[in-house]
């Protein structure tokens, strides 16, 4: 008898714990937010609020439906606002303010909120959208001032059906990409927009005709033993200078001979052209991130380059001075002359390298840059050329590149071949 009284009475007593323990994990509610303000922004709205004197309350959260499906936005209580987004409407919105429980079990009395968002970023950036006809293509320009993740869709109407040609990811503010390959016909591009949450934009539509170019044709001459001051390879075939003008994007590059004469390189086309456009491919080590694979290393970050259209055979090989640049002048300890190169070639332009890593934008978006490689528009005030003097101006390292150190994976030119006379 007296061991069923000891059963019972701690049957009761662990009831008793388990209903008190429920107790305490669900609770009372907590009290409400009263006091706040809502503030619209592109896509969306912030909600700033005081948070009540209560001690039980864990974190703030917000329910509403976006597309017919719902969503949930919590806040700590370390925090007096809440941030709703990703509408594509200008129609109000509606959502429920609660507070929560420490056990987060039980939430206070719904608030209910409304508001109207501004214009939602994804319709901004169509509305900012620029097609450009351009050498061999279009160049497409928008800007994204919100900064959000977006997929860019580029096409082409083909027989009245578009057909994708490209997707760019980009989260970068201001943004003009090129897209090449087209022949020299009226051609109808298009381009649409897809952002985070899966809202599509309408479809921008341009009808123009590229202009005409080619890609200067491959391989090229290497005279850099005909130049003075020019630059040496590291003596390897898997760094030979040929890997230049190899049509191998990745596992290939030009690496030049550390503490060599100069910083220049110089080749033959073998033919007069007059350039629309370059393009300058950095070695892409994948092992390494993107911002060092890219730009770091020994990777050419700014370049000029000179150009004539006299051939190999017409050059002044043997007057060593008129070869010198201010960069070679400096190493070599040589006072540059009255005349140089400089004044008889023509000048392509000096040129710097993007830095999307300094912009904010992400491993991926500095991978396909370094993939797509660095594009250059040449003025067209530039005449025919047929050999190129390239010379590297800055690696990461410093300008000019230390020890006359570079690399280089690819270059390419684009123009229009011209007839020798």
């Amino acid at each position: 008898m007296k061991n069923s009284v000891k059963i019972l009475i701690l049957f009761l007593s662990v009831c008793s714990l388990n209903t008190c323990n429920e107790k305490q994990e669900n609770g009372k509610k907590p009290d409400m937010i009263v006091e706040y303000e809502v503030t619209p922004i592109p896509g969306g709205a912030t909600i700033t609020y005081s948070i009540p004197d209560d001690p039980d309350i864990l974190y703030v959260m917000a329910e509403y439906e976006r597309n017919g499906e719902p969503f949930t936005e919590r806040s700590s209580t370390y925090k007096n606002q809440v941030t709703i987004e990703g509408f594509n409407t200008l129609e109000p919105v509606s959502a429920t303010l609660y507070t929560v429980s420490r056990s987060g079990k039980v939430k206070s009395d719904p608030l209910p909120v409304e508001f109207t968002p501004l214009e939602s970023p994804i319709s901004l950036t169509f509305k900012s959208t620029e097609i450009i006809p351009t050498f061999g293509g279009v160049v497409v320009v928008w800007t994204n001032t919100t900064r959000t993740d977006l997929n860019v869709f580029f096409m082409v109407d083909s027989l009245g059906t578009l057909v994708e040609k490209g997707v760019v990811f980009s989260s970068l503010a201001s943004v003009r990409r090129s897209f090449r390959g087209f022949d020299n016909v009226e051609t109808t591009f298009a381009v649409r927009y897809e952002d985070k949450w899966g809202n599509v934009s309408d479809t921008f539509y341009f009808t123009g005709t590229p202009l005409f170019e080619i890609e200067i044709p491959k391989p090229w001459i290497d005279i850099r033993a005909l130049i003075p001051y020019d630059n040496t390879s590291v003596n390897s075939a898997t760094y030979a200078f040929e890997k230049i003008w190899s049509g191998i994007i990745g596992n290939n590059r030009y690496l030049s001979a550390m503490g060599s004469a100069g910083s220049s390189v110089t080749f033959d086309f073998g033919q007069l052209a007059k350039l629309s456009r370059m393009a300058i491919w950095p070695y892409p080590d994948r092992n390494r991130p993107a911002a060092d694979a890219i730009y770091q290393q020994v990777n050419v970050l700014e370049f000029e380059m000179w150009g004539t259209a006299l051939s190999p055979s017409e050059l002044p090989v043997a007057d060593r001075p008129y070869w010198l640049h201010p960069f070679s002048s400096a190493q070599q300890g040589q006072k540059l002359p009255d005349h140089t190169f400089m004044d008889d070639w023509e000048y392509l332009g000096r040129h710097a390298v993007t830095r999307l890593d300094l912009l904010g934008a992400t491993d991926d978006e500095i991978f396909a840059q370094g993939e797509a490689g660095h594009q250059f528009d040449i003025s067209d005030l530039c005449g025919p050329v047929r050999i190129i003097r390239f010379f590297p101006i800055a690696t990461f390292g410093g300008s000019p590149p230390p020890n006359n150190y570079w690399q280089i994976c690819e270059l390419g030119f684009w123009g229009e071949l011209v007839n020798n006379p």
